[in-house]
């Protein structure tokens, strides 16, 4: 009977102690895995700097289109797509027949009022030259006849009647020789000015004729393919595209939208990446605001100058802009989804604990945080939902970078690369 009784009782035991041992492991299941689960991350100190974004573009910052400035067909063209050219360098040739007559017209208009000005040649001047000599003929006989009728009507031999007509018949021959004079200066004043006018007129049409030959307005590149040798154009009509695209010249030209212009400001600091760069971020400054928005996109333009361009930098290349409001170089920061419904909510001993958002700085990814937290604090990243003060959880962390990584804006073609 004893050793019946003694073989129930170690049995009863060894159950007893395997029930203690499955509820034990069963708690700990409980708490392990039925507890809520939040992700965490740790609380840094390191830079922050608060800023809005916008897409853009390397571009020249001024585009030179090259039009006809005539009517005409398109005879020569002497550059093609990427050539390099400089200032005041011939690109094409348009020519119109017009203009070349309208040129020979005007020199030999010129040449007619030239002659007809010029003393030894005109024959209008030579005209009044010789009314002139006549008249001064007449004018010396006239005087001799008066000079013979004074020495006669000193010795009485002549009447002074006739000696009264012979001087009034010198004065009418005087009279006349000063007004053919006078009326020869007037025409000569004339011709001078007919002259100076088909002066003027040759010089308009060798100007027009000139404007056939279309001239580089600076020192740059060709940008697009020029219109064929063979086309008839119209005046105004574009024929090329030339630039400017040396890197330094270059400007990102930045599209930002109507909530955020208010927040730009001439020389303020942009940073900025290129898809053709990935991995590297380049600084500028804000070199114009575009006063006029886009009334379809309702985004005004902003020219950025790059700090340090490099050479590789060609125009079209697309990238992301920060432009900066704030920062500073050392304060507590967290991944700005941390501060969810205005609290922040921090891991201690296994406890959730909220604390009211205190915050500075605010950025795309992560916040200032100005008190409540320390640095080693882990705050909660993942979203509350209910969950309450005190509460048991169970904390999975994640690296306070790769947190903060996780609130990069996306674009849609190609994503954004962020910036560090």
């Amino acid at each position: 009977m004893r050793s019946r009784f003694a073989q129930v009782s170690v049995r009863g035991i060894f159950l007893l102690a395997a029930t203690l041992v499955a509820l034990a492991a069963g708690a700990y299941f409980a708490m392990r895995y039925v507890r809520p689960t939040v992700t965490v991350t740790e609380a840094v100190r390191g830079p922050v700097v608060q800023a809005f974004y916008s897409t853009g573009t390397i571009q020249p910052e001024r585009e030179f289109p090259i039009r006809s400035n005539t009517a005409g067909i398109l005879t020569k063209v002497l550059v093609d797509k990427g050539t390099h050219v400089k200032k005041d360098q011939p690109l094409a040739i348009v020519s119109d027949p017009a203009l070349i007559f309208m040129k020979d017209k005007a020199e030999a208009e010129l040449n007619e009022k030239l002659r007809r000005a010029e003393d030894k040649t005109s024959p209008v001047l030579a005209e009044f030259d010789a009314r002139i000599n006549a008249t001064d003929a007449m004018l010396e006989i006239a005087l001799r006849q008066e000079k013979r009728l004074r020495d006669a009507a000193g010795i009485n031999a002549a009447s002074q009647n006739d000696l009264d007509r012979a001087t009034e018949h010198v004065k009418e021959n005087w009279s006349l020789v000063e007004s053919l004079k006078a009326q020869r200066a007037a025409k000569k004043l004339e011709l001078d000015r007919d002259v100076d006018v088909a002066k003027s007129a040759l010089s308009i049409a060798q100007w027009n004729l000139d404007q056939q030959n279309l001239k580089s307005p600076i020192d740059g590149v060709v940008l697009d393919r020029p219109t064929s040798i063979g086309t008839r154009v119209a005046i105004n009509d574009t024929i090329m595209g030339v630039a400017d695209v040396t890197p330094a010249n270059l400007v990102m030209r930045a599209a930002v939208d109507e909530e955020d212009v208010a927040n730009v400001s001439v020389a303020q600091t942009v940073r900025m990446t290129l898809y053709s760069f990935a991995g590297r971020v380049f600084t500028g400054t804000v070199m114009k605001i575009y006063d006029q928005a886009d009334p379809e996109r309702r985004t005004f333009e902003i020219d950025v100058r790059l700090n340090e361009p490099i050479d590789r930098m060609s125009p079209g290349m697309t990238g992301e802009l920060a432009f900066i409001t704030a920062t500073k170089e050392s304060a507590i920061v967290i991944p700005s989804q941390a501060v969810q419904n205005g609290s922040i909510y921090i891991v201690r001993d296994n406890q959730l604990t909220s604390i009211p958002a205190d915050v500075g700085i605010k950025s795309v990814e992560r916040v200032e945080v100005l008190s409540g937290i320390e640095t080693g604090d882990r705050v909660v990243i993942s979203p509350i939902a209910d969950l309450p003060q005190g509460k048991h959880i169970r904390a999975l962390y994640m690296d306070p970078v790769t947190a903060a990584g996780l609130n990069k804006p996306a674009v849609a073609s190609s994503g954004f690369r962020g910036f560090n």
